[in-house]
């Protein structure tokens, strides 16, 4: 396991992440607030991210093995910077759900992408404490996302949280371009 690599998987790992995390707390009030919708509709918009995520995951995973990793990662970081950006200009549930499907497609590119980077940055004898460093990083980005992003909303509003969101979606794939020689991102 090559230091360098664990490194760059790591931070694009915990880039990605901020960029989904910090609206997963926060979301359901900013739906609330923003369009008065009831608790069905916030059930129906994470059942479309859900189940876009779930279906297109099989299909990202196929254009990882023909596209490359770093190419299929870096659309999915790019979409899920649009997505974020895109809630600041939704003005009705119509629009929300076309973002939510769009997102669901975004997570679903970058999920297999990046697990793919993990595997190749790992060795096969600590692979597994690799995974579980990997997973446990997630963790407590997720934890830090969660306090972070209220605090964000309580003092500035929604918007800058979404501007930060797109940020870390968008940082994350100026650092995959910009690494695309890595042996590791190689196809």
């Amino acid at each position: 396991m090559r230091k360098s690599s664990v490194l760059f998987v790591t931070t694009l790992s915990t880039l990605s992440t901020l960029g989904v995390g910090l609206l997963g707390p926060v979301y359901p009030i900013f739906i609330i607030n923003r369009f008065s919708a009831s608790a069905v509709d916030l059930g129906i918009l994470y059942a479309i991210f859900c189940l876009t995520t779930a279906f297109f995951k099989v299909l990202a995973g196929k254009l990882v093995d023909n596209f490359g990793k770093s190419m299929v990662f870096f659309i999915g970081v790019v979409f899920g910077a649009v997505c974020s950006l895109s809630y600041i200009f939704a003005l009705d549930m119509t629009q929300l759900y076309l973002i939510e499907f769009f997102y669901g497609l975004s997570y679903a590119l970058q999920r297999p992408a990046l697990l793919a980077l993990m595997f190749d940055a790992s060795n096969t004898c600590n692979r597994g404490l690799f995974l579980g460093m990997f997973e446990s990083i997630y963790d407590f980005t997720e934890a830090f996302a969660a306090v972070f992003s209220v605090i964000i909303v309580s003092r500035f509003g929604f918007e800058p949280l979404f501007l930060m969101c797109s940020g870390c979606q968008a940082t994350t794939g100026i650092l995959i371009l910009r690494a695309e020689n890595k042996p590791f991102l190689r196809h």
